[in-house]
């Protein structure tokens, strides 16, 4: 019978789940084995149907292996990644947890890896850091991700980017494509000291060529701006194309603003839809950007709804564009001034300069709050530099507080 369970798992490595299990048939019904060994048969067989989508037998096999062993840390994993997931039952995060960090106190990588991630959104890294370098020690590839990410900001309040390179290399080393393009990213951006695009462009083309979309994206757009690399925009429109065919926002973003730029919007739309169909708040800024102008006349409304979802998404950009259509829209329907000032605020909050404030200024006009719109542009204006082109036109807007009027576009 031990033979037939050897068997089993290696048809199961070998991703043969239906040869597996008719090897596991006659461990499960055999009277000479023990109880550890049928609960290994169980948990094995639920393994297989798990592989397969067939998560409902899975769970229940999960189940019958705990009924025979307990202590199977593989099982109550397993059981909690589906409760966690919704996969064979209903989801139940807090039931998947609280079996995650059984499986994580007897040294299952997985369950370590899974509550030590929750825990990290929780804001308690020391905690996560616990648990997922016990499983990062293990040479489990997510938890080296995890920790990785960790020690990195916005996780890390004192990051320490020499610790998250080191679980990034091991991790590449087994075969991660996440944790090289991340280390890509770490070059690009300075993380290491002064940023070094050269070497992230190098990183970037070689998982570009393996086929994977996040490089080919992240190396498109520095062929765009010929960071690192002489331009080439024949390359680049290429690179683009290739990530589009594995769905990645990234690229459609890419494929319409380079249409944009070409001046075709009939296909810079196309490719922004396609984003923001799939929620990435910066295709629906864009889309909503195009859409959302009086020459499109009955596309404005979709426009506005487009930069609405985006600016709810935290898009800074969609917040003050938003804000500026709901506070300033010669059509009555379009505007809508407290809605304006909550955007508005938000979006200088995330970046306070002459133009955020002069959309906050018109929003509070909108709302009604003139001595707030006059001093608010008076912010804005002093921002900007004598010569700056903008002064007559932001003077104009605030002769229109000075008077009590709200400003139309």
């Amino acid at each position: 019978m031990r033979g037939y369970l050897e068997r089993a798992v290696a048809y199961i490595k070998a991703q043969r789940p239906e040869l597996a299990r008719t090897y596991l048939e006659p461990v499960l019904i055999s009277p000479w084995i023990t109880s550890v060994e049928r609960a290994q048969a169980y948990y094995y067989r639920g393994f297989s149907f798990d592989e397969q989508g067939f998560h409902v037998s899975a769970a229940q096999d999960y189940l019958r292996a705990l009924e025979f062993n307990r202590a199977q840390p593989a099982a109550i994993a397993a059981l909690s990644h589906l409760y966690a997931q919704g996969l064979g039952h209903e989801r139940n995060e807090a039931l998947a947890f609280n079996l995650a960090q059984e499986a994580a106190k007897a040294g299952n990588h997985h369950a370590q890896t899974y509550v030590g991630q929750t825990l990290l959104e929780q804001g308690e890294v020391a905690a996560a850091r616990e648990l997922l370098g016990a499983a990062a020690q293990g040479g489990y590839v997510p938890a080296q991700l995890a920790l990785a990410r960790s020690w990195r900001r916005p996780l890390a309040a004192e990051p320490n980017v020499e610790t998250a390179r080191r679980w990034l290399v091991a991790a590449h080393r087994q075969g991660s494509a996440e944790a090289g393009i991340a280390l890509a990213h770490i070059y690009r951006d300075g993380e290491f000291g002064e940023p070094d695009a050269a070497e992230a462009a190098r990183r970037f083309d070689e998982l570009a060529a393996l086929g994977h979309p996040h490089a080919q994206a992240a190396l498109a757009h520095m062929l765009l701006t010929g960071a690192g690399v002489p331009p080439d925009a024949e390359r680049a429109h290429a690179l683009y194309l290739a990530a589009a065919e594995a769905d990645l926002p990234a690229a459609f973003l890419g494929l319409g603003h380079m249409a944009e730029t070409a001046g075709d919007m009939e296909d810079a739309q196309r490719w922004y839809r396609r984003g923001a169909e799939r929620d990435d708040a910066a295709a629906q800024y864009r889309l909503g950007r195009l859409l959302a102008t009086p020459s499109h006349g009955a596309h404005f409304a979709a426009g506005l709804d487009w930069l609405e979802r985006a600016a709810g998404a935290g898009h800074a950009g969609a917040q003050n564009h938003a804000a500026w259509i709901l506070a300033t829209s010669p059509t009555p329907s379009h505007r809508d001034g407290a809605l304006a000032v909550h955007l508005a605020e938000r979006a200088v909050a995330a970046e306070q300069n002459a133009d955020t404030l002069d959309t906050l200024a018109a929003a509070y006009a909108e709302h009604g709050d003139f001595p707030r719109a006059l001093e608010t542009q008076q912010a804005a204006l002093e921002r900007l530099s004598e010569g700056d082109a903008r002064r007559q036109e932001l003077n104009t807007r605030l002769a229109s507080y000075q008077a009590g009027q709200p400003w139309r576009q």
